[in-house]
C-alpha cells in the first residue's frame, strides 16, 4: 500500500495538473514567441549547429502534456499538445516521432530535421519545448447536461436563466481493451485518475448540494471538486460483489451539482486526467494476484481520492491559474525527489538507522567536548621529553586528561554506532550510492532551490501537508481494509476480481503517451481540459 507520503506527493501532481491552462496558441511566422530570445539574436540569422552525437532512446525523457478544449457540453473542439524533450547532457541530436501537425519550437530556435517519420532536433540545451494540434481523440470524453427546475435546456440556451439548476457531468472510458481471465472474456477501460472543478460565485449560486463531489466555500464563491476512475467498476465488476462500504463516489462516473440560481453564468470548468502509469506505483508496485492484493489496491486509490478533497484548492488556482510554467517547475521537482530518493533509499535507510535521537545526542556531546578539550596542550605535554618536570606538570596535565576522560567517555558510546554503520555502509548498492554522492547533493540542491522559489504554493498546501491531516489520512490507509468486506465471496469470484485487476492494471501501465514515442523512451502524460464559459452575448 501506498505511505502517506507518497500519496501527498501523488495528491499534489494531481491538484497541480488540475488547473493547467490551455496555453498554447495558434502558429506565428517566428520559429518562436520568447521576446527575450528574439532581443538576444536581434538582426542576426540564426544557425543551427547540427551535432553528431545521438542520444540513446532510453536515455530520452519524453513528458506530454495534452490541452483539451471542450464546450460547455463536454464537445472537444480542438486538442493541443506540448512535448518536453529532456536529456541529461546538452549538444546532442535526438531522434523523437509524432503524430502533431503545425509543430513548432516554443521556447528556442531549433527547429527539427524531418526524416520520413522521425523528427530530428540538435539540442543546445538539455530541454526541449514543442506544440502541435492533433486530431485523435482523447482517452477521456465529458457528456455535460443542464437542467432548470428538471427540464433539460441545451447550454447555449443557459444563460441568463433563474430556478433550480442542475448541472450533470459524466465522466466516459473511451480507452478500452478486451481480455481474458480465468477462461471469460471481459472488456476493460484503461486505468485513469480524473479530477474536475470548477468555481461557482455565491451572488448566483446558492443551496449548493454536489452528489459524488465536495464543494468548499469561503463566503464569496464555492469551489466544487470531484474525483474518481471512470470505468474501474465496469471494468472490474465491483457493484456486483460484496466490497461493504466501499465508496460510491469511487465506483461513480457520474457527478450532479445542484442549486438555486439567479441570472444563470458560469466560468470555465477544469478537468485533469492522469494515466496510472503517470502516478506512479499502486498498491505495492506489482500486479495482484490475490484478493488480498486487490483489496490494498482498492484501498490505495480510495485513499488517494480522500487526500485530495483536503487540499485549499482556491488558494491553489489563485496562485497557479495560467502559470503553467511554475506548475511544471514543480512537477519535475517533485517527480526529481522521487527519483531521487528511489535511487538512494538504501543508503538513505540505513542512515535513519543510526541516527536515533539518543545517537544524535551522543554525537553531539561528543562534538561539544572535542571544542572544549585543550587536544594540542595535552599533546605538547605528552611529547615532552624532559620527564624530570613531570611532577611539576601534574597538575596542568591532570586538569586536561580530566577533559580527555570525558572526550574518551563519548568516543566509547559513539564509536559502536560508527562501526556497525559502516558495516551496513558496505553494500555494493549504498557505495554506489555514496560514489554519486556530490552528484545527488547538487541535484538536491536545485530541488530545494525550486520548492524555496515556490514556497507560497506549499504554504497553500500546509493544512493537508499537516501533521493532523497525515495522521488522519495514514489512519484511513491502515484501516480501510476492513470496509472492504470479502469474506462472502466465492473462490471462483475472488479469482476473477484478480485476474480483472490484474489485466487492468496491466493495460494501465502500458499507457504512457497519447501521440507517439521511440521505443525505449521513458514517457508520462498528462490531460487537462478547460471548458468554455457560459455567459450572455453582452458580458
Amino acid at each position: 500500500m501506498l505511505k502517506g507520503k507518497t500519496v501527498k506527493i501523488i495528491s499534489l501532481l494531481t491538484a497541480l495538473s488540475l488547473i493547467l491552462l490551455c496555453m498554447a496558441g495558434c502558429g506565428k511566422k517566428l520559429p518562436t514567441d520568447n521576446q527575450i530570445i528574439l532581443d538576444k539574436l536581434g538582426e542576426k540569422k540564426y544557425v543551427q549547429t547540427e551535432y553528431e552525437t545521438i542520444v540513446e532512446n532510453t536515455d530520452l525523457r519524453k513528458q506530454e502534456t495534452v490541452y483539451v478544449n471542450i464546450g460547455p457540453d463536454g464537445s472537444v473542439n480542438k486538442v493541443t499538445v506540448t512535448d518536453w524533450l529532456h536529456v541529461n547532457t546538452p549538444q546532442v541530436r535526438v531522434v523523437d516521432t509524432s503524430t502533431l501537425t503545425d509543430i513548432r519550437n516554443v521556447k528556442s530556435l531549433a527547429e527539427p530535421i524531418v526524416q520520413d517519420q522521425y523528427l530530428l532536433w540538435d539540442m543546445d540545451t538539455t530541454d526541449l519545448y514543442y506544440s502541435g494540434i492533433s486530431d485523435k481523440e482523447p482517452p477521456i470524453k465529458f457528456e455535460i447536461k443542464y437542467f432548470m427546475d428538471g427540464e433539460e435546456v441545451p447550454c447555449d440556451q443557459m444563460a441568463g436563466e433563474t430556478g433550480r439548476v442542475t448541472i450533470q457531468i459524466k465522466a466516459i472510458n473511451t480507452l478500452t481493451a478486451n481480455v481474458k481471465s480465468d477462461g471469460k472474456e471481459y472488456t476493460i477501460s484503461c486505468p485513469m485518475l480524473m479530477v474536475g472543478g470548477m468555481i461557482l460565485s455565491e451572488e448566483k449560486f446558492t443551496n449548493i448540494a454536489v452528489e459524488n463531489g465536495t464543494a468548499l466555500g469561503d463566503g464569496t464563491k464555492q469551489i466544487v471538486f470531484f474525483a474518481g476512475v471512470p470505468g474501474m467498476d465496469q471494468s472490474l465488476g465491483l457493484s456486483s460483489l460484496n466490497l461493504s462500504l466501499l465508496n460510491p463516489q469511487l465506483l461513480s462516473d457520474t457527478y450532479t451539482i445542484t442549486a438555486d440560481v439567479v441570472d444563470f453564468a458560469l466560468g470555465n470548468m477544469m478537468f485533469a486526467v492522469l494515466p496510472f502509469s503517470s502516478i506512479g506505483s499502486i498498491g505495492n508496485g506489482e500486479l495482484p494476484e490475490t484478493v488480498d492484493e486487490v483489496k490494498g489496491i482498492l484501498t490505495d486509490i480510495q485513499s488517494l481520492q480522500t487526500a485530495l478533497n483536503g487540499l485549499d484548492l482556491e488558494k491553489i488556482i489563485g496562485l497557479l491559474y495560467g502559470d503553467s510554467d511554475k506548475i511544471g517547475d514543480m512537477l519535475d521537482a517533485v517527480s526529481d525527489a522521487v527519483k531521487l530518493y528511489n535511487e538512494n533509499e538504501k543508503m538513505l535507510k540505513v542512515i535513519d538507522k543510526y541516527m536515533t535521537e539518543d545517537n544524535l545526542a551522543a554525537l553531539d556531546k561528543l562534538v561539544d567536548d572535542i571544542n572544549q578539550t585543550d587536544i594540542d596542550a595535552i599533546s605538547r605535554t605528552l611529547s615532552d621529553p624532559a620527564m624530570q618536570r613531570l611532577i611539576g606538570m601534574l597538575p596542568a596535565l591532570s586538569e586536561s586528561l580530566t577533559g580527555l576522560k570525558g572526550l574518551a567517555d563519548d568516543l566509547n558510546k559513539v564509536m559502536p554506532v560508527f562501526q556497525a554503520m559502516n558495516e551496513d555502509m558496505q553494500d555494493p548498492e549504498i557505495q554506489k550510492s555514496l560514489e554519486n554522492l556530490p552528484q545527488t547533493l547538487t541535484k538536491l540542491k536545485e530541488i530545494l532551490a525550486v520548492i524555496d522559489d515556490n514556497r507560497e504554493l506549499l504554504d497553500a498546501l500546509g493544512a493537508f501537508a499537516g501533521g493532523d491531516n497525515d495522521a488522519q489520512l495514514q489512519a484511513v490507509m491502515d484501516t480501510a481494509k476492513k470496509y472492504l468486506n470479502t469474506d462472502e465471496l466465492s473462490e471462483a469470484q475472488m479469482q476473477t476480481l484478480a485476474g480483472r485487476t490484474r489485466e487492468w492494471l496491466s493495460f494501465g501501465m502500458s499507457y504512457s503517451i497519447f501521440t507517439q514515442k521511440i521505443e525505449g523512451n521513458t514517457s508520462t502524460v498528462l490531460f487537462t481540459y478547460k471548458s468554455d464559459s457560459i455567459k450572455k452575448a453582452a458580458e
